[in-house]
C-alpha cells in the first residue's frame, strides 16, 4: 500500500452492518484502520456477549484498535440499547448538581466499557442546552448554564478516564443553542465570538483542562465565523479549538453520514474537508463502510494532486490518532474495572443518582406495608431522533420489576384523546416527553387529566426545573431504564431488587 493509503486507513472510524465483524472490517483493520464505530443495531437483543461476539474478533486482528461507541447514560446509550440504561443520563445528573456524583457514574460507566473491550467513550456532552426547545440535545446535557455544564464535565471526563476509557467532548463548539436537528439539516448557530466564549467554550475548556483525550467536532454552522460546518472549518477546528483553546489532543469529526454533511460533499469529499480543517479521526457513521473506504480513499487521492491536502497533515493526525490507541489500549496498564460500585449488576450508583435526580408534587402518600395497588400506564409516543436511536423508554417495564404493572396501553402521536380508553378505577400513569413543548401531548394530557383527574403524569423529558403547581408530577429527568425504575419505586413505596441487566 502507498504511504498515503496507510496515513488515511489510520485516521479512519468506520462502522459497518450485522451482529459480527464482517471479513471485510477485519481485512481493513489489518490493513492498518485506526478502529470501528459501534451502533445500537450491531449488538444482539439477548444476552450474548459484546465482547465475544465483536471485541475479540477485533483485536485478534488489531490489539490496539479502538473500539467507539455512544455511552452517555440515560436516553442515549448503546450498551444497553435493546433495555434501556442503567445510569441516568447527563440532565438528572446536573439537577443533582453533585460533580462527584458525576465522576461515580462516570467510573461506574467506565469499568463496565472497559470490561467489554470498549476504549473510547463518544461523550459526554459539552453542550450548554441554551435552547429549551433543542430537538437534539435537551436532556443530553447538564445543563441551560456553564458553569455546571463545565463542572460536570470535568467530573465525567475524570471519571471515565480513570477506566482508561478515552472520553470525547462533544459537539465543539456547542450544540446547545440550536433549534434543528443536525442528523438532518444544517443547523446555524447566530453567535458571535464573544457570547461564543462566554457561553458555550467554558464547558469544552473544563474538559480539555481535565485531560479529555479527544474532542468532537458538531455538524453546526457559525455564520459570524464561517460558512462551512465546524467538522469542515479550518477557523473553527484549528484557529479556534488548537490555537485558541491549546488543544492538542484527537480531534474527532461527527459522523459523515449526516445529511447535511453527506448530501452536499459526500462522504469523500467531506472526509478531505475535515482533515485539511484539522480534523484527526474521521467517523463515518452506521453506514456499512465497505463501498465507502475507497470512496474516501479516491477523494484523498485527488486532494494530495491539487494540493487540497497535504501528506504532512495526515501525517500529524495519524501521530495523535496513533498516541490515542496506544493510551487506550488493553494493555496500557488502565486499572482493572472494579465492580464495587454495583454496575454490573445494575445496583449501586446509578440507582442512587437516579433517585437522587427525580422531583414530584401532588403525589398521594405511600404507606409502607400496605399492599401495593397496580398502576395502569397510558404511554403517549413521541418521535425519536437518530441519537436516542430506538432504545425503549417509559414506565411499564418498572413496574413490572416491581410486580406493580395492571395494564399498559402505547397511544401513537398525533391519536384522538376521546379514542384512549382509561380504567374507571385504580392508579393511572401517564408518561411524556416534554409534554409542555408538544401541542399533541399537551392536548391529550389535558384531556386525559379531565377525564381522570387522580391521574399521576411521568415526564421523562427536560420538564421544567420543578413541578408546576396543581395535579400530580413526577419528573425523571430522562428515559433511562433506571429513571423509570427510581420513579416506579416512589409510585409504589417499593425497592428494586431485581438485577436491571442479566
Amino acid at each position: 500500500m502507498s504511504t498515503a493509503t496507510n496515513l488515511v486507513n489510520a485516521c479512519l472510524l468506520p462502522a459497518y452492518d450485522g451482529r459480527v465483524p464482517p471479513d471485510w472490517i477485519l481485512r481493513a483493520l489489518d490493513e492498518g484502520v485506526a478502529g470501528v464505530g459501534l451502533f445500537g443495531t450491531n449488538l444482539h437483543s439477548t444476552g450474548r456477549s459484546l465482547r465475544e461476539d465483536i471485541v475479540d474478533p477485533i483485536r485478534a486482528v488489531r490489539p490496539d484498535a479502538l473500539i467507539a461507541l455512544d455511552e452517555e447514560g440515560g436516553d442515549v446509550t448503546r450498551l444497553d440499547y435493546h433495555r434501556g440504561s442503567v445510569y441516568p443520563g447527563n440532565h438528572a445528573l446536573g439537577s443533582v448538581d453533585d460533580p462527584e456524583l458525576t465522576r461515580q457514574v462516570a467510573l461506574a460507566i467506565g469499568a463496565d466499557l472497559r470490561e467489554a473491550g470498549i476504549n473510547l467513550c463518544l461523550g459526554p456532552c459539552a453542550d450548554v442546552n441554551s435552547r429549551a426547545t433543542n430537538p437534539i440535545i435537551g436532556v443530553r446535557s447538564f445543563g441551560s448554564r456553564p458553569n455546571p455544564v463545565d463542572r460536570h464535565t470535568r467530573a465525567f471526563v475524570q471519571g471515565l478516564q480513570e477506566r482508561g476509557v478515552a472520553a470525547t467532548l462533544k459537539h465543539f463548539p456547542g450544540h446547545g443553542d440550536t433549534g434543528t436537528d443536525s442528523h438532518t439539516a444544517l443547523p446555524d448557530i447566530h453567535r458571535g465570538l464573544d457570547a461564543l466564549r462566554a457561553l458555550d467554550l467554558p464547558p469544552f475548556t473544563g474538559g480539555i483542562a481535565a485531560g479529555a483525550k479527544a474532542v468532537m467536532t458538531g455538524h453546526i454552522r457559525l455564520p459570524h465565523l464561517c460558512d462551512l460546518p465546524a467538522t469542515l472549518s479550518h477557523r473553527i477546528v484549528t484557529g479556534m479549538l488548537r490555537e485558541e483553546l491549546g488543544y492538542d489532543g484527537v480531534v474527532i469529526s461527527d459522523a459523515l453520514e449526516m445529511a447535511p454533511v453527506r448530501d452536499r460533499w459526500g462522504f469523500g469529499g467531506a472526509a478531505v474537508l475535515a482533515w485539511a480543517a484539522g480534523v484527526d479521526l474521521v467517523l463515518l457513521g452506521a453506514t456499512d463502510g465497505e463501498l465507502l473506504l475507497p470512496e474516501v480513499h479516491r477523494a484523498v487521492e485527488d486532494a494530495l494532486r491539487t494540493g487540497a491536502l497535504t501528506v504532512e497533515r495526515l501525517e500529524e493526525a495519524a501521530a495523535r490518532v496513533a498516541a490515542l490507541r496506544a493510551w487506550a489500549a488493553p494493555t496500557s496498564g488502565h486499572p482493572h474495572p472494579a465492580s464495587a460500585d454495583g454496575s454490573a449488576s445494575g445496583y449501586g450508583i446509578g440507582l442512587v443518582a437516579a433517585r437522587r435526580a427525580l422531583a414530584s408534587a401532588g403525589l398521594p402518600a405511600v404507606v409502607p406495608g400496605e399492599p401495593v395497588r397496580p398502576i395502569h400506564t397510558v404511554r403517549l409516543l413521541t418521535g425519536g431522533n437518530m441519537a436516542v436511536g430506538t432504545a425503549p423508554w417509559g414506565l411499564a417495564s418498572a413496574l413490572k420489576l416491581l410486580d406493580a404493572l395492571a395494564s399498559a396501553t402505547d397511544v401513537d402521536q398525533g391519536a384522538d384523546p376521546r379514542d384512549i380508553e382509561l380504567p374507571d378505577s385504580g392508579p393511572v400513569a401517564v408518561v411524556v416527553r416534554d409534554a409542555a413543548l408538544d401541542p399533541w401531548q399537551d392536548t391529550t394530557l389535558r384531556a386525559l387529566r379531565a377525564r381522570r383527574p387522580d391521574l399521576v403524569t411521568v415526564d421523562m423529558g427536560l420538564g421544567p426545573r420543578t413541578p408546576e403547581p396543581g395535579g400530580r408530577v413526577v419528573l425523571t429527568r430522562g428515559a433511562g431504564l433506571v429513571n423509570a425504575v427510581a420513579a416506579a419505586e416512589l409510585l409504589t413505596g417499593r425497592t428494586c431488587t431485581v438485577p436491571l441487566r442479566t
